[in-house]
């Protein structure tokens, strides 16, 4: 018997709603729906203890959700719209209009973003709406979410029924959320999808310089404009010249970026540039070298932090949290 709650998510609300109503009509589970302020609204002892179906908003925050703050974790289950995937991905709407204040919802980009983490943290991705697409097209969109997510079943739904007997028969993902995530499974030398496609990758980038702020937002143009391939998401780790002792994380989907600084720890300070990238038909020699190009050169690198504060930075300011001696902001 499958674990209580089972977790519906995607961010293709009318797709999702109409795989909650099937499943459970199948179970004869009552369907809970979360938005993005009541999520708490679960632990509440009016539910009674019967098993039901959490079918969360596009807006709810799984990740930092109470349902999925469990050991292990209960099933989720990513429905995702065929037709529209990669335009979910490439999407620069915000995932709000009007966030509340302190939150990067309003962002460009950030309803493409948690489309690519609704299908990183699933147990199982199921493609509805493919029936009129060809078998290429669909053989493309089953290997991007197992790239996107090597640890999750991939099915091309044909019932919320079939789809609960796969997850029953799956071997367990990881209970950590993000380690499911294709990147981190990068960078972890984990990245084993169940699917491939040969118009879809997933590369990683290492190296030890810090990126000159001017050149990488000059590659971030370069990427956004496809001369590298269609670059669905990147996940990874970086240091920027100007701002050498505090390590970033890079958070890409899309046309959208953010560069959230994470710890100025001594521990960290070897790491350099740990970046995974996937997408389609890439190019990763000039990704490759438009990155190294990025990167500072010889003479720059002999002249030191104190030379690299005299770089021209266009990057987004990261303002200084002085409670605990570290530069905290998201571009």
């Amino acid at each position: 018997m499958l674990p209580d709650p089972l977790i519906i998510v995607g961010v293709c609300a009318p797709e999702r709603r109409r795989y909650a109503d099937r499943l459970s009509a199948a179970t004869g589970r009552p369907v809970v729906t979360v938005g993005s302020r009541d999520s708490t609204v679960i632990a509440s002892p009016l539910l009674g203890p019967a098993p039901f179906i959490a079918e969360m908003a596009t807006e709810a925050d799984l990740l930092h959700s109470p349902l999925a703050d469990r050991m292990p974790p209960p099933p989720i289950i990513c429905v995702v719209d065929a037709t529209h995937m990669v335009d979910d991905l490439t999407s620069g709407v915000p995932l709000i209009e009007h966030p509340l204040p302190g939150t990067d919802d309003g962002d460009h980009g950030a309803r493409a973003r948690r489309a690519a983490t609704l299908v990183e943290a699933a147990s199982i991705v199921c493609l509805v709406g493919w029936e009129e697409l060809e078998t290429a097209t669909l053989s493309m969109l089953m290997a991007l979410a197992s790239h996107l997510n090597p640890h999750a079943r991939v099915r091309l739904s044909r019932s919320p029924e079939e789809d609960v007997r796969s997850l029953e028969a799956s071997p367990p993902p990881p209970s950590s959320l993000p380690e499911r995530a294709g990147w981190v499974c990068s960078l972890n030398h984990e990245h084993d999808p169940w699917m491939t496609d040969i118009r879809v990758a997933t590369v990683r980038y290492e190296r030890l310089r810090p990126f000159h702020p001017g050149r990488l937002s000059r590659t971030f143009d370069e990427m956004d404009a496809g001369r590298f391939g269609m670059i669905l998401r990147s996940g990874g780790f970086c240091r920027i010249a100007t701002r050498p002792h505090t390590l970033a994380r890079w958070d890409h989907v899309g046309s959208a970026m953010w560069l959230d600084p994470l710890t100025t720890s001594m521990h960290d300070a070897s790491t350099g540039q740990d970046i995974a990238f996937t997408g389609l038909d890439l190019h990763a020699t000039l990704l490759f070298a438009a990155l190294d190009e990025a990167s500072v050169t010889d003479r720059e690198l002999t002249s030191g932090p104190a030379g690299w504060r005299r770089f021209t930075d266009p990057l987004p300011p990261w303002p200084r949290d002085d409670s605990n001696d570290v530069e905290s902001d998201t571009r």
